[in-house]
């Protein structure tokens, strides 16, 4: 299953780091979520759990003019402690190994611009600066 994790770009930073984080809940296709939303196929319902994400992105900003981030983390049903509504919880740290890629939020919200893993790093630098 697929989360979609609001963080900072400093937690970004870190995570890379440490390779581990403790993390919030992840905005996720759970199954009171898909059978809310049974119209929508998979495609959508994950756009509209990425723009969730987003705009408690844009919350957590330490730059209110800069943008917002998502990770999207891969997680399995053995990781999860808790599905809510639109969001699990992970039992322990996730994993660096987790992480498909990143998105950064438009400062209107209205965008996302993806990022592969591999491109994380390099953009992170550029990233911390604003």
């Amino acid at each position: 299953m697929r989360g979609y994790l609001p963080v900072t770009v400093e937690e970004i930073a870190a995570f890379l780091d440490s390779q581990t984080m403790e993390c919030g809940p992840l905005y996720a296709p759970t199954i009171k979520f898909l059978t809310a939303h049974s119209e929508m196929d998979e495609e959508e319902g994950e756009f509209v759990l990425s723009m969730l994400a987003a705009d408690e992105a844009l919350e957590m900003r330490t730059n209110l003019q800069g943008p917002g981030f998502i990770l999207a983390l891969e997680v399995s049903d053995p990781e999860i402690i808790e599905h809510g509504e639109n969001f699990v919880i992970l039992k322990d740290l996730a994993k660096w190994e987790s992480v498909q890629c990143a998105f950064l939020v438009s400062s209107d919200g209205e965008e996302l611009t993806w990022f592969a893993t591999q491109e994380i790093q390099p953009a992170l630098n550029e990233w911390l600066q604003g």
